[in-house]
């Protein structure tokens, strides 16, 4: 029996367009070598659906999205943009919101080098020789990107902002099963990087995570400061099998 799908698809603003084109010749090729039936529709997000719309995710963007199978996203966000309150910037009212509404907690980041392409790494080229295969897992709807209160306040040298880094364990455990069990399918091992040696956040995180990882005997665990985890990253990307970060870390790695 043939399958069916339905891809939502939001191009967003800058290099989405062009990145979403040729997404849409992958989906037509794996249609075409598969024999399963692919429909799409897209739908507008992030600055250009403030130009179109007046808000940077449309109700009838959520809308298409909650009847599709998949959401294929581009890009948000431009200079264009950035005089508008934080809150109504496309990156803010737009990506952020989607995650939240569609409970997207995981975001399975690959790092990999063919062999054949060394000499295109910007590694120096005896660390480029030894390859690396990585794959980043990425906590998405917790830490300081949602967590509350944030806000501005105060005024002249008195004035200050502050966000507020939460994480709840549920949200530590569900992202540290997706690590390992992705591990247990690759090399069977973990690395979870924290700043453990000074936030609350970070202590409780490893504690969890040490938690999980006794269901896990198969797939060994090892723990890294996110300081020294970007230089290993650097020296030596091949000692990585999968990484497992927190929402803000993530930017400072993979």
């Amino acid at each position: 029996m043939t399958k069916s799908y339905h891809i939502a698809i939001l191009p967003g603003d800058g290099i989405g367009p062009e990145v979403m084109a040729q997404a849409r010749k992958v989906l037509d090729a794996v249609r075409q070598r598969f024999d399963i039936r692919i429909s799409a529709a897209e739908y507008d997000v992030g600055g250009i659906a403030i130009d179109r719309h007046g808000s940077p995710l449309p109700a009838a963007t959520v809308a298409g999205c909650e009847q599709a199978d998949a959401i294929l996203f581009g890009s948000v966000g431009g200079p264009k943009w950035e005089h508008l309150p934080a809150a109504e910037q496309p990156e803010r009212g737009a990506l952020l919101p989607l995650r939240k509404h569609f409970k997207l907690f995981s975001n399975l980041r690959p790092a990999r080098l063919y062999q054949g392409l060394e000499d295109f790494c910007p590694l120096r080229a005896d660390i480029a020789a030894n390859g690396f295969d990585i794959l980043c897992v990425r906590e998405l709807t917790g830490g300081i990107y949602f967590g509350q209160p944030k806000g501005r306040e105060g005024q002249g040298m008195q004035e200050r902002a502050f966000d507020t880094e939460v994480y709840h364990r549920f949200e530590i455990e569900r992202i540290a099963r997706i690590a390992f069990e992705s591990a247990r399918k690759r090399r069977g091992k973990v690395t979870s990087i924290d700043k453990a040696n000074v936030l609350q956040s970070s202590i409780l995180w490893r504690e969890v995570v040490n938690g999980v990882a006794k269901d896990y005997p198969d797939v060994s665990l090892s723990h890294m400061y996110i300081d020294n985890a970007t230089m290993q990253l650097i020296k030596d990307p091949s000692q990585f099998d999968v990484l497992l970060c927190s929402n803000p870390v993530r930017r400072h790695s993979v």
